[in-house]
């Protein structure tokens, strides 16, 4: 899996990007301590076997039950609790791991119950349970379902869809073109930089720039180390010269350059996927920032052009919707492979109002229905600000249409 959705204390906080032999986050939304602590203080462990009882027949006796798979979830049927153990009817596999997990939903929580596989009998399959956690939910919107049977002007769809995992195998397999726009690109940047890396996600290794570079869109402009920083700047140079600067032994040992301005290269200025690194022996200025910024955006033009980055056109549906998320709906199983649950997706929603919203978006699940629907829902993390006032908008009229 090239990226998974994590939890720090109960709380959302990012996804992480698989580059390679490294693993970093890149935060979309921050959780301040006392939201963290709130949200911690918002999940229930049990153990106790005699309540498991009471439960299991309360809480997965209803129709949103999954099984947890590294695929997405999967949905099964609760059969019944007696002595001591669980049954459900699993459709469609023949095995399953030691331990599972079990997962539904209610209004106002997620539960997760952590089973040990005894035995199965065809679909029928009977688990010995460890633990049942309840964790409060912390979206505090309801999502609207939208009429997509029924047509007519409720019809949402999204499109030109594109993921962090389907751009890293996309530059995995174009090598040639890769190394042709490089090679234009450092063309013009040798006319002012001594030393030139344009490195993509594929083809990170020990990385530690990119953690740097990709959180919260920051850069790196070191403007003379042979200069006190400015005192604005100082933490910024402190975190270059002893996380970056020091641990890039093939820079340090040479003990000659002493500036450094490297960029991030997005995707639609939402998907990060690689970066610029220029250095010199001479001090820079905020024109040689420029440069590289400048170089930045024609990668992405030219990989683009060359059809190396190209967005899935496919039209998805839209299930239901709310301010801070989605969900949508799709029968071919190949498109799964543009939502892995945790990767970080942007596309573009049209909207019933004939207006367009581009949004990036963060995979909080993956769920295999009856009828093989998918089902994937996710939670928004980037919008710019037309799109943001587009989508208000329609979601504005829909609960003036509501009231």
């Amino acid at each position: 899996m090239q990226a998974f959705y994590y939890q720090t204390g109960g709380g959302y906080v990012g996804h992480v990007i698989d580059g390679g032999d490294n693993k970093f986050s890149v935060n979309t939304r921050i959780k301040t301590e006392e939201q963290k602590k709130d949200m911690a203080e918002s999940i229930k462990t049990v153990t106790d076997r005699s309540q498991f009882p009471t439960l299991f027949n309360n809480l997965f006796s209803g129709d949103n039950v999954f099984l947890r798979t590294r695929s997405g979830d999967l949905k099964i049927h609760y059969l019944g609790y007696s002595s001591d153990n669980v049954a459900f009817r699993i459709p469609r596999v023949k095995s399953v791991p030691e331990k599972v997990i079990v997962q539904t939903m209610t209004q106002t929580s997620t539960i997760y119950a952590s089973l040990k596989y005894i035995e199965n009998s065809e679909d029928t399959f009977v688990f010995l349970p460890v633990k049942v956690q309840v964790i409060i939910q912390s979206r505090r919107e309801d999502r609207k379902l939208l009429n997509i049977e029924g047509g007519g002007k409720n019809i949402i769809y999204i499109n030109n869809i594109m993921s962090d995992f389907n751009i890293k195998n996309s530059l995995s397999m174009s090598d040639k073109k890769i190394d042709n726009v490089k090679e234009i690109a450092k063309f013009d940047l040798q006319k002012q930089f001594e030393l030139i890396r344009i490195v993509f996600v594929n083809e990170f290794k020990n990385e530690f720039r990119a953690p740097y570079l990709f959180n919260d869109k920051k850069i790196i402009m070191i403007y003379n180390m042979n200069e006190a920083p400015d005192p604005k700047h100082e933490n910024e140079y402190n975190y270059y010269i002893n996380n970056i600067y020091s641990r890039d032994y093939a820079l340090s040992r040479q003990n000659k350059y002493i500036s450094e301005a490297s960029v991030p290269i997005y995707y639609r200025g939402i998907i990060p996927y690689g970066y610029v690194q220029v250095n010199n022996t001479n001090p820079m200025t905020d024109g040689h920032l420029a440069v590289v910024k400048r170089t930045a955006v024609v990668i992405n033009e030219l990989l683009k052009k060359d059809r190396v980055l190209e967005p899935i056109d496919t039209r998805v549906l839209v299930s239901d919707i709310s301010k801070g998320g989605l969900s949508i709906v799709f029968r071919e199983r190949r498109m799964v492979s543009n939502f892995i649950q945790g990767s970080l997706a942007c596309f573009d929603m049209m909207l019933p109002t004939r207006k367009k919203a581009t949004i990036g978006a963060t995979v909080r699940n993956v769920q295999f229905l009856e009828n093989s629907v998918i089902k994937v829902g996710m939670e928004i993390s980037y919008i710019d600000a037309i799109s943001e006032v587009n989508y208000d908008e329609f979601m504005d009229s829909r609960a003036d249409g509501e009231s």
